[in-house]
């Protein structure tokens, strides 16, 4: 243990000595967090989908900010009438924002791994519903990709195709 003591001592001592500063780190920057208002996609009574405004405390740092907006989407609507559009146990496992402006999303959970048994209305609202979030909030996201289970999915219940990056549909989107 003294060995180690000594060690990082000179260690140190020597770096002290170059007449250069010590490299400090700049967490402080990264970790900035503020309040900010979003904007979640749910089903409308139209069967589209409807925007709903929220504030959250998110990081400044967009990459950051993806996983907490869409735990968010997941959690579901205030508004108690409106259907969740994804199953109870979906979970956020991690989002990556790409430089060519590719979210990418990798969603878990029991009922979406061993198989969702969502119709095929039920799936389109829930896979646009995150396109659309992340687009809408964050302007270099430009396009969205899924997985699930840190694996490349053929679909989420069967019906919308996930084998590639998913961008906007307007015409999913209420007038209003």
């Amino acid at each position: 243990m003294r060995r180690f003591r000594r060690f990082f001592a000179v260690l140190f001592l020597a770096a002290a000595c170059t007449g250069r500063e010590t490299p400090q780190l700049t967490t402080r920057a990264v970790n900035r967090v503020s309040v900010r208002p979003v904007t979640l996609f749910f089903e409308t009574p139209q069967l589209l989908l409807g925007s709903e405004q929220r504030n959250l405390t998110l990081p400044e740092n967009e990459a950051g900010a993806l996983t907490p907006v869409l735990r968010e989407l997941i959690r579901g609507s205030s508004n108690a009438a409106v259907p969740r559009s994804f199953p109870p146990d979906a979970v956020v496992r991690a989002t990556y924002l790409m430089g060519d402006g590719t979210a990418i999303v990798d969603l878990g959970g029991a009922t979406l791994v061993n198989g969702w048994s969502a119709g095929s209305h039920e799936e389109l609202i829930a896979t646009f519903s995150i396109v659309h979030t992340l687009t809408a909030n964050f302007p270099s996201v430009k396009r969205v990709r899924i997985l699930v289970n840190g694996q490349a999915a053929e679909t989420l219940a069967g019906h919308v195709a996930l084998d590639r990056s998913l961008t906007p549909l307007p015409s999913l989107l209420a007038a209003r």
